[in-house]
């Protein structure tokens, strides 16, 4: 009798643990699919983080310290995370609205306004970060004195275009009006 309980116990909390790791491995998912439908409708993601790889790179050539690498990248976090947001507000003012509305406008302006805010704060933050004239300068030659550096960057700076401007899996969001 003891046995079959304790049977029964362990198949159950089995089963218990089972669905809370489907359960929590579905929520990360739902995230991502956010994540990958921001990146493919919002060509503002598709700069900040084209962007974003570009800063990380010249940061790695700066020779940034450990400190001051996590400063950009809780910048850029941020940054990426707002625009989500914002992703998320502009949906939710189309969910609301079948027509112009001036109220839809401001939540929606005032959400992108958010955006650039923290965007500027990044830039602001990164100016310190690479405050130091004489080492930039030493780092752009180093960059521009390595043909195979100048060739990796022209290759980024054309897969950012391609990836900024045609990259666009936006399809007809609009929903049916009864």
């Amino acid at each position: 009798m003891i046995k079959r309980r304790l049977k029964q116990l362990q198949k159950t909390t089995s089963q218990v643990y089972q669905k809370e790791i489907y359960s929590l491995a579905k929520s990360f998912s739902y995230a991502f699919r956010g994540i990958r439908f921001t990146i493919g409708h919002e060509r503002n993601m598709r700069i900040h983080l084209s962007v974003a790889v570009l800063v990380l790179e010249f940061a790695w050539f700066y020779g940034l310290s450990g400190l001051s690498c996590a400063l950009l990248l809780v910048m850029l976090a941020l940054v990426i995370s707002a625009e989500l947001i914002n992703t998320a507000i502009e949906a939710l003012v189309n969910l609301q609205t079948q027509s112009y509305d001036p109220l839809a406008k401001v939540a929606k302006d005032v959400a992108a306004g958010a955006v650039l805010v923290l965007a500027a704060a990044a830039v602001g933050v990164a100016f310190f970060l690479f405050g130091d004239l004489e080492r930039l300068r030493d780092t752009v030659l180093r960059i521009a004195g390595e043909p195979v550096f100048l060739a990796a960057l022209a290759l980024e700076l054309v897969l950012a275009v391609f990836f900024i401007f045609f990259w666009n899996r936006r399809k007809d969001l609009k929903r049916k009006r009864k």
